[in-house]
């Protein structure tokens, strides 16, 4: 098995950064004392920080570009933010809904109604349009409330594209466009580099383009920005969509649009050794043949690891529910695309498991997965149960290739299966004799920690202990991918 750790935040003025290298990645580990403040400060270790951070000021940290955001835990009834710029941003409480603070700035009170006494998982996000400051000032917790780390990805996928990928025209902006829909229905971190208006091509008359901006710390409003450090954290994936822009408003010549794709991808290479690029044909068709044969030339130049998404037919026509005008997605139509894009990306982050047997433990209860009552029958439910060694508690794990894996019960002979090829939130998690189906075939993604999720390759969602129980004989169903503990199991000698 490959861990994946991975610290987005690196604060020399505050942290010792000590790094090692594993393989081709770097891990990043900030050393602090024992005594170092979990009290939602800036000084706090245990908040984590995703997108181009500015940490140079030590009453402040900013980001400039869209969908930048923060993860912490943290134990007490009630939570406030301090900001230092008016703009919108979204919050999430123990998984819940992403709940809007529109134009705000200050001290925010994001509990008005306080929660139940005891630790809750938090996620901070900012995007508005035009506007993607996010300038944080710290938390301010409960009298003797502390912080504690949230659970992080070993992933993060890095989108770079214009307004469609920063969610231009969606009420909830970055956090509602296909771009974070997907990386979070993947398990993974993400960064998105996206502006509205831009193009892929810098021009005399229409100003500076992503083959530009994308190396700077700063987005577009900032046209002195100093160049973005890419060592303060290493993407496994980058996601490109451009064109719209070049091609459908601001008549760049094709040639000249494919030559500059293709110096793009080989900048971005440099930047990222080892990461898979993936170009995406503009969602309404414009360029795509230009883009294709960039990509055509990169692998023919000798990278390999770079592809080609072709995303005919994945919107429906304009007018229609998939669109909020001709050009930009609703969130129904970014939700589409990424459950489209999804599946395409998953092979490029799962763990590398090892073919052999093992005890699947739920990372939320500690508990083992187990065949109800020993039984070896079609339908046998799975639950999880206090681990005892029976056979029914152990799992033979196959690679099929392309990160899907089936999982076959060592005392039954028969596999982990979703009950009747449901793709619906809730459908059950049975045994049943291995016919190939889809829906007993597994995607096996990397979290934190040694615990990875287990995502159903034709539902795409993930198998979780059902209620976050930790009780023995709770039973086992499909969801959507909410990062909850009771969703992440880790791979075991039995």
């Amino acid at each position: 098995m490959r861990l994946n750790f991975f610290t987005h935040s690196q604060r020399s003025t505050t942290n010792a950064i000590y790094k090692l290298f594993l393989g081709a990645t770097v891990f990043s580990l900030s050393a602090f004392a024992a005594s170092a403040a979990a009290d939602g400060s800036l000084s706090d270790t245990n908040i984590k920080y995703f997108g181009r951070w500015d940490f140079s000021n030590p009453a402040q940290y900013v980001s400039y570009w869209g969908g930048a955001y923060l993860k912490v835990n943290f134990t007490g009834t009630t939570v406030k933010i301090k900001l230092g710029h008016a703009s919108n941003y979204y919050v999430k409480i123990d998984g819940g809904v992403w709940v809007t603070s529109s134009n705000v700035t200050g001290t925010v009170n994001l509990t008005p109604t306080p929660l139940a006494n005891g630790t809750h998982t938090l996620s901070i996000a900012q995007g508005k349009d035009y506007d993607y400051v996010f300038n944080f000032q710290g938390l301010i917790l409960d009298s003797g409330a502390t912080t504690s780390p949230p659970n992080v990805s070993g992933n993060l996928i890095e989108f770079v594209g214009d307004s469609i990928t920063a969610g231009y025209t969606c009420a909830q902006a970055d956090v509602s466009d296909y771009a974070w829909v997907c990386s979070e229905s993947l398990g993974a971190e993400h960064t998105q580099i996206a502006y509205p208006g831009v193009d892929l091509v810098t021009t005399t008359n229409h100003g500076t383009g992503q083959d530009v901006q994308y190396f700077k710390e700063q987005s577009f409003n900032y046209p002195s920005s100093p160049d973005w450090n890419f060592a303060n954290y290493t993407a496994r994936i980058v996601v490109i969509n451009l064109g719209q822009n070049d091609i459908g408003a601001n008549g760049i010549p094709l040639t000249t649009f494919q030559s500059d794709y293709i110096s793009f991808m080989a900048n971005i290479r440099a930047k990222y050794p080892n990461a898979d690029i993936f170009a995406m044909r503009t969602f309404g068709g414009l360029a795509a043949t230009q883009t294709q044969a960039a990509v055509t030339a990169r692998n023919t130049a000798g990278d390999a690891k770079v592809h080609y998404v072709d995303t005919t037919g994945w919107l429906g026509s304009y007018p229609g529910a998939d669109w909020d005008d001709g050009v930009h997605p609703s969130v129904a139509g970014h939700i589409k695309a990424a459950g489209k894009l999804q599946p395409i990306l998953a092979p490029y982050l799962g763990s590398t498991i090892a073919d052999g047997a093992y005890k699947i433990i739920n990372r939320n209860s500690g508990l083992a997965l187990d065949a109800k009552g020993q039984s070896a029958t079609n339908g046998t439910l799975i639950q999880q149960y206090t681990y005892n060694g029976g056979n029914n508690q152990r799992w033979a794990v196959t690679n099929l290739g392309g990160s899907q894996y089936k999982i076959t019960g060592l005392q039954s002979g028969k596999v982990l299966d979703v009950k009747g090829q449901s793709t619906a939130d809730g459908a059950a998690i049975q045994l049943y004799t291995d016919n190939g189906g889809d829906n007993q075939k597994w995607v096996i993604t990397s979290t934190s920690g040694g615990y990875n999720t287990i995502q159903g390759v034709q539902s795409g969602k993930v198998m979780e202990v059902v209620g976050a129980s930790t009780s023995s004989g709770a039973l086992i169903d499909q969801w959507s991918n909410n990062n909850g503990n009771n969703q992440q199991w880790s791979f075991q000698a039995p």
